[in-house]
């Protein structure tokens, strides 16, 4: 008698388990497609308008976003945050930004937002172009953060099609730093220099495990000259490369 009810009990709860296995709740099975979409259109309402104007599309966790967006920025955020919505598998984008009136006037408002950049500092030097609406970025920062920084203010400019970010981060050194800060001061209290200000420097100190290189503009060949000099009679310094140009403007680099 005992024997046979142990049978039936271990029958009862395979029954009750296969049961529990075959009939879980959808949610268990994760986020429904329609659920994934209203996940996502609520992220991007919360980018701006052109993004949450977007048109959205959801097929088996994939997420399509088509339309036109307002900038770069606001593309790849939209991108990023649909990504992170819970259940999406991958992400399909076929989404436009609209175009400069040209490169110049594009390339104008790119060096506006460098220039405006609080972070941006005579130890730092970037250089670049605009080329149908992409910006290649080329130079050299002080730290990562200012990379990041500067590649957020130019995908945010419209007309911005794409960002080739090529900057150089230059590494952490204490010797580096006392000594961008030596020759920097030099410069900027000698004579030559004394219509000039650190605040927008026409010359910028690159300083990298002892190389030291001079980028910039001044109004002429005394003040080039005055500039490699100090810059070469520093403690430490291992090499200069002086690519100044001499071009009657000097201030505002």
């Amino acid at each position: 008698m005992t024997p046979r009810l142990r049978s039936t009990v271990v029958t009862m709860v395979t029954t009750v388990a296969l049961f529990l296995a075959f009939h879980r709740p959808l949610s268990a099975a994760g986020p429904s497609d329609s659920q994934i979409k209203a996940d996502v259109q609520r992220q991007l309402a919360r980018i701006d308008r052109s993004a949450e104007r977007l048109t959205l599309d959801v097929k088996s966790g994939v997420v399509m976003l088509s339309g036109e967006a307002g900038t770069l920025w606001t593309k790849e955020e939209a991108v990023r945050r649909a990504l992170k919505v819970e259940g999406v598998k991958s992400l399909e984008a076929d989404v436009t930004i609209p175009r400069a009136e040209n490169d110049e006037a594009l390339s104008r408002e790119v060096v506006k937002r460098i220039r405006d950049y609080d972070l941006y500092t005579v130890y730092d030097n970037i250089e670049g172009r605009v080329r149908d609406g992409h910006v290649r970025l080329e130079g050299a920062v002080t730290e990562d953060k200012k990379s990041a920084d500067l590649v957020e203010r130019i995908a945010r400019v419209k007309g911005v099609q794409a960002i080739d970010n090529r900057l150089v981060i230059l590494p952490a050194s204490q010797s580096d730093d006392r000594l961008r800060v030596a020759i920097a001061t030099a410069i900027y209290r000698d004579e030559a220099f004394i219509h000039y200000s650190m605040v927008d420097p026409p010359v910028h100190v690159i300083v990298n495990n002892g190389h030291v290189q001079l980028v910039g503009y001044v109004r002429s060949q005394v003040e080039l000259i005055k500039a490699e000099s100090i810059a070469r009679s520093g403690v430490g310094v291992l090499a200069v490369e002086n690519r100044i140009q001499v071009t009657g403007r000097g201030q505002g680099h």
